[in-house]
């Protein structure tokens, strides 16, 4: 009985000890002081929320389910959710590819990750913290990881704004790691810019529509902030055996190596056997088979557009401009609108010089050339069956109802 008494004694021993050397680096949310920490950062991010975002990324903070989102992206990896690498880790990556504006790849996102827990096994970072005092700290972080990521995203990766902050939020975060990510102002990539950007000349390295085997345009279900959703994604697919999906920019002015080293999660490749496409996805290596496709469309330089559009993106605003409506006429003139619903006349509208002006289409290419000098180019196509649904840039468009 001694002996059995003994051996009960010492795995007590051993859980208790083993359990509490493995929370030093780690906590154990508790869902009601998780829901006070939401609240409590969420009203301090909303004042820096833009307006017309506030709605939306309330959406997205208005339970705890938004920790949803963070734990299936470390779960991706294998990692553990609340260890405090693990949230040191999320948190770190999140606003350095929001400062650059870059997706980084898998191996660099295990690169990081494997570094901040090293920086951790060394320095015993917030080992003296309490379950509750961890939570406090590294919930915080995560929100705030969460709210970066969700504005940037909402407002279609232009926001000057966000970047700056992330920057900010990254010089102050040497306190969980040994080296410090080394960020300011100057940081924030110079091409965000919310005025239209000058049309861009076709790089003599980029590709031209020679090259280009067929477009083409499929329904996917997607997983989103917001949950699962419906989109249309248009794929390019090329002779060489490439498919790069959702284009923004011209294909003639598209440089294929940059493209694939900034997005290379856009980037997979193609075979067909009889009207089934293989796609292969080389990061994952995973085949998938597309058998409902249909084929983009281009259009005859004297082409035009005529009506008024909304977009039918998931977020509801367009990747080209921060407005969710445009109207177009057979004259050649455009405007971009933010008033939704009503039928107020968008002539008056045409006057602004940074949201109206005339287009040209020809091809896959649209013209937009502003009122105030400014010109800017996208990828265009048409849908299959009428000249009412297309494609600018990565955002599709719908004729409106009323």
């Amino acid at each position: 009985m001694k002996s059995v008494n003994i051996q009960k004694t010492l795995l007590v021993y051993f859980l208790f000890f083993g359990v509490n050397g493995f929370c030093q680096n780690s906590y154990f949310p508790n869902t009601t002081l998780r829901s006070q920490i939401r609240k409590t950062v969420w009203k301090e991010l909303k004042e820096q929320t833009p307006q017309k975002y506030r709605f939306m990324t309330g959406l997205v903070f208005n339970s705890n389910n938004s920790f949803g989102i963070y734990e299936d992206a470390a779960k991706k990896y294998g990692w553990q959710p609340y260890e405090l690498p693990t949230v040191a880790a999320f948190y770190d990556i999140v606003l350095r590819e929001t400062v650059s504006a870059t997706t980084f790849t898998e191996d660099k996102v295990k690169e990081i990750y494997e570094k901040t827990k090293s920086d951790y096994a060394k320095g015993r970072i917030d080992a003296g913290l309490s379950s509750s005092q961890k939570q406090e700290k590294y919930d915080a972080m995560i929100v705030r990881a969460l709210w970066v990521a969700t504005v940037f995203e909402l407002s279609k990766k232009k926001s000057t704004e966000i970047q700056k902050i992330a920057a900010s939020l990254l010089r102050n975060s040497g306190e969980f790691t040994s080296e410090p990510s080394e960020v300011d102002d100057t940081t924030v990539v110079k091409e965000i810019n919310t005025t239209p950007p000058t049309v861009k000349k076709p790089s003599p390295n980029g590709n031209t529509t020679e090259k280009v085997n067929d477009i083409i345009l499929r329904t996917a279900t997607k997983y989103g902030l917001n949950g699962v959703y419906v989109a249309n994604d248009v794929s390019v697919l090329y002779n060489n055996g490439d498919i790069f999906t959702n284009p923004s920019e011209p294909l003639n002015g598209l440089n294929i190596a940059e493209s694939k080293r900034k997005n290379p999660k856009k980037w997979r490749r193609w075979k067909k056997q009889g009207n089934i496409l293989y796609v292969t996805d080389p990061r994952k290596r995973k085949t998938y088979d597309w058998k409902k496709w249909f084929k983009v469309r281009s259009a005859s330089k004297s082409f035009k557009l005529s009506g008024r559009y909304n977009t039918s993106d998931g977020f509801g605003g367009a990747t080209v401009i921060n407005a969710s409506t445009v109207v177009f006429d057979q004259q050649g003139r455009f405007a971009w609108k933010t008033i939704k619903g009503g039928n107020t006349d968008w002539k008056p509208i045409f006057s602004k010089s940074t949201s109206a002006g005339t287009y040209e289409i020809d091809g896959y290419t649209i013209t937009l050339k502003y009122n105030n000098g400014v010109e800017e180019a996208f990828f265009f196509g048409l849908y299959p069956k009428d000249n009412e649904h297309f494609v600018i840039g990565s955002s599709h468009f719908a004729p409106t109802k009323n």
